[in-house]
């Protein structure tokens, strides 16, 4: 009875925390305006076709978040709680794996204060706000750790795996979300790797005569190959996306000019139009009216820019895509828009001057597009050079596990667990990231010290713009540094009594500590920058665990143990419970302050707009606000707001606060620190 009252009180402090902090984090979505990392997946690769969320040309895709993201927009729409969605419910799913991790706790304070610290910390709930991986990473992050316990509570006792497979394939999941995430795949790998081995170790049966109870084998024989399969798919479908696969997709493109002599040719423009709509211009051949690219690539369109008095000598521009030609004289027309600019005459590229365009929504854009037959062939036949790598590693990974049966090491059941989990990762992982490298897009990072880059701007982003000590990082930093040497007293003194207790801490540390090398390791290799702030956001819930963990062990250690390490809690609860009181708000992000004010401009733009009787404007924006604003231009429905970025001439301009002179300022956003103008009189 008094046991049942005790989990009782327990249970209603933890339910109505859960409701907090999900209805806080809802409000959140609701309330914070769109940050530019959000509106960029959005415009990228929400409001278009659906296969644009298998394009990983920039490494805004965190692919598992934009998805689920690109299903929830489907079904309720664009919103921001919409778009948001998917990671709400993930953290609804974090909660549930912190729950069912920390309910295994002996001490009912020590575990109801480890689930607070985990849901305390204001910068990691931002990204449970936000329509962003990491939420989603950290939600399967939990889901490892939990099945991971599971898997080291019962090893002495089964040789069973499959705990250590979901595991991995939780982690796997976790990476598919955030790449960084495969950091600590590498630490459950090797946890995983290293307890089996040293399980076996203190068993009589030796690990190559264990099995496990399998399926008949009619039923395996009839088994669907789910790997291969979803791997090829996969594949598949990511380089079906990417532009760059192969130069054989393009036509060359020539343009040359008849009729101009050297020195009107040379203030002759060319330039050609990517399938993002930016400008590149092409090159004269020396001492040839002729501009081409050496090497061949996507033509969205073409610009021809020239003085008026060199266009009117003009007798003919001969466009050759491929073995095509395009000709446009004073007789012919190729499909050219004309206009003046100025003193300056512009021919812009039309519809009709193209090749026949792709059926493939991504690539019917491009002009010089070498037929959708070659495209097949091409993805087919790369997709079958990275099956081919898979399969290569799958044959390194079953002759290892052969090698630590012949050793004794592990059994064929075992090492299935992990070299499954692996060859998943990889046939995931891998085509993304082999085109996030070859496009150099992993450069999101710090580039000084590890320490210094990684832990320190971990710590300062938690303290999330608050100044408590001028040498507050520090002093956290050490008192990280101390929870390990403590952690190290108790360790020597638990692992001669109960092994099992100081388990879930040692994995914790040790999945940090391989984390940690990894991450140097990829920064000798590969030049790779090591992760700064969100990138590595994970550390933050894995240390709060390990420390609640501790704490655990350490209370398990006797009475003063117990009143040692439930005041030391305590404090550290304290301070975050009035931390997040001071920094709790529903207004902005800590990384993207600037985005703060742009919905609230684009409001009171639509207002002036609505009171003006405008159907069209232009806006003019600062860079960075300038995929947010294109977010909320889309959504909106007074009118149709065109967004542009400065210097571009525009009616209206929204631009960083003192920015700018020769405006008149029609409103101020001091949050954003950002202002609505008219160009004009500076008021």
């Amino acid at each position: 009875m008094i046991s049942a009252v005790t989990r009782l009180t327990s249970r209603i402090p933890i339910a109505g925390a859960c409701l907090f902090f999900i209805a806080f984090a809802t409000a959140r979505a609701v309330r914070v305006p769109l940050t530019y990392d959000e509106a960029a997946t959005y415009l990228r690769y929400i409001s278009t076709d659906f296969l644009s969320v298998f394009n990983f040309s920039v490494a805004n895709n965190h692919f598992a978040n934009s998805l689920l993201t690109k299903l929830s927009s489907l079904v309720f729409g664009d919103s921001e709680l919409a778009l948001r969605l998917p990671t709400l419910i993930a953290y609804c799913m974090y909660m549930f794996f912190c729950l069912l991790i920390l309910r295994e706790l002996k001490h009912r304070v020590i575990a109801c204060a480890g689930f607070l610290l985990l849901n305390l910390n204001p910068y990691v709930l931002d990204y449970f706000a936000l329509s962003r991986g990491y939420g989603l990473s950290l939600a399967f992050l939990m889901g490892t750790l939990f099945f991971l316990f599971r898997f080291l509570a019962q090893l002495r006792t089964s040789a069973d795996s499959r705990h250590l497979f979901s595991a991995l394939m939780f982690a796997c999941g976790a990476a598919m979300a955030n790449f960084t995430l495969l950091n600590v795949f590498l630490g459950v790998f090797g946890v995983g790797l290293v307890a089996l081995i040293v399980a076996n170790a203190f068993t009589s049966v030796p690990p190559g005569t264990r099995t496990l109870d399998r399926p008949p084998r009619k039923s395996r024989r009839h088994s669907v190959p789910w790997l291969p399969l979803v791997a090829a798919i996969f594949t598949a479908l990511v380089l079906s996306q990417d532009i760059a696969l192969s130069e054989k997709l393009f036509e060359p493109v020539t343009v040359d000019l008849v009729g101009l002599n050297d020195a009107e040719l040379d203030t002759v423009r060319v330039a050609r139009f990517d399938i993002r709509g930016r400008a590149l211009p092409l090159l004269r051949q020396a001492g040839a009216p002729v501009w081409r690219l050496d090497r061949r690539t996507h033509f969205a369109g073409l610009r021809i820019e020239m003085p008026a008095a060199a266009a009117d000598k003009v007798e003919l521009i001969e466009v050759t895509i491929g073995s095509r030609r395009f000709w446009h004289d004073r007789r012919r027309d190729a499909g050219w828009i004309i206009r003046d600019a100025g003193a300056s005459r512009i021919f812009e590229s039309g519809p009709a001057l193209s090749l026949p365009r792709s059926r493939m929504p991504a690539y019917r854009p491009i002009m010089n597009w070498a037929g959708d037959a070659r495209y097949v062939a091409c993805v087919a036949t790369y997709t079958a050079f990275a099956l081919a790598a898979l399969a290569a590693l799958a044959i390194l990974l079953k002759a290892a596990g052969a090698l630590a049966g012949h050793l004794n090491l592990l059994s064929g059941d075992q090492w299935r667990a992990l070299a499954s989990g692996a060859l998943w990762c990889a046939a995931l992982a891998g085509p993304p990231l082999y085109l996030l490298r070859r496009n150099a897009e992993l450069y999101y990072g710090g580039n000084g010290e590890f320490i210094e880059d990684t832990y320190y701007s971990l710590i300062h982003s938690s303290f999330y713009g608050r100044t408590y000590h001028p040498d507050q990082n520090q002093i956290v930093f050490v008192a990280i540094i101390a929870t390990v040497a403590v952690f190290s007293v108790v360790f020597y003194v638990s692992v001669r009594r109960r092994l099992a207790s100081v388990l879930p801490a040692v994995s914790l540390l040790a999945i940090i500590v391989i984390a940690s090398v990894s991450v140097v390791a990829q920064r000798s290799l590969f030049q790779t920058p090591y992760l700064l702030g969100r990138s590595g956001l994970f550390f933050i819930p894995l240390y709060v665990l390990f420390v609640t963990f501790l704490c655990e062990t350490i209370a398990e250690l006797g009475h003063a143990g117990k009143v040692f390490a439930t005041s030391i809690l305590m404090v550290v609860l304290s301070f975050s419970i009035y931390h997040f009181m001071v920094t709790a708000n529903l207004k902005e992000t800590l990384d993207w302050p600037d985005d703060a004010g742009t919905k609230a401009m684009m409001e009171d733009l639509g207002q002036i707009i609505a009171a003006e009787h405008r159907p069209r404007v232009v806006l003019g924006v600062d860079w960075f606000y300038s995929a947010v604003a294109a977010y909320y231009a889309d959504t909106q429905k007074a009118a149709i707001i065109d967004i542009v970025v400065v210097p571009t001439p525009s009616d209206f301009m929204y631009l960083r606060e003192g920015q700018a002179e020769g405006i008149t300022v029609l409103k101020r956003y001091p949050v954003a620190g950002s202002m609505l103008a008219r160009p004009g009189t500076t008021r």
